[in-house]
């Protein structure tokens, strides 16, 4: 696939993930935990990742939260945003060279939101000094499962579409 294209993919991607993140903070809480949300702006690389490969699902995670923290004017946001962000994206992407044959888009959508929860947890730990936040962590873990699965089936039918009219991605 030409660069221009390719170019034209992440830039779209991004856009995407912001705009969904956007939204995404205007919709009540999903359950009564702080910081339990959704992750639809997860969708943008999960379908970078299926559709375009990991280095563009990397680009694509790294420019999201880049920008979704500078719209918002938050610190603390971008260090939660890429640590959870970079980690998950590691995770899947690991999954998804090794293992994406017995681990379906769904699968890798939810260690995805594992991760992310994860690694967004620890990072607030060393953030704020206090390493009581850790019992949060079954919670948001419990929260990752059903998201993680709805991003992947989400995911999937995008993916299945994309590659049917734009004649397939970059890993082909």
């Amino acid at each position: 696939m030409e660069t221009s294209k390719r170019v034209g993919y992440v830039g779209l991607l991004v856009a995407v993930g912001l705009v969904l993140s956007i939204l995404e903070s205007f919709l009540p809480p999903l359950l009564p935990l702080p910081g339990a949300r959704l992750g639809l702006a997860n969708l943008a690389t999960v379908i970078a990742l299926f559709f375009l490969g990991p280095r563009e699902a990397l680009e694509v995670t790294i420019f999201r939260c880049l920008l979704g923290s500078l719209l918002r004017g938050s610190f603390i946001g971008l260090a939660l945003s890429l640590s959870g962000g970079v980690v998950a994206w590691s995770v899947m992407s690991l999954l998804y060279l090794l293992y994406r044959v017995p681990f379906s888009m769904m699968g890798i959508s939810i260690a995805g939101a594992v991760a992310h929860n994860s690694a967004q947890l620890g990072m607030a730990m060393l953030l704020i000094r206090f390493t009581g936040i850790y019992h949060y962590l079954p919670y948001l873990l419990i929260a990752a499962l059903p998201t993680g699965f709805l991003v992947g089936i989400i995911a999937r039918r995008l993916v299945l579409a994309l590659e049917q009219y734009s004649f397939g991605g970059l890993t082909e």
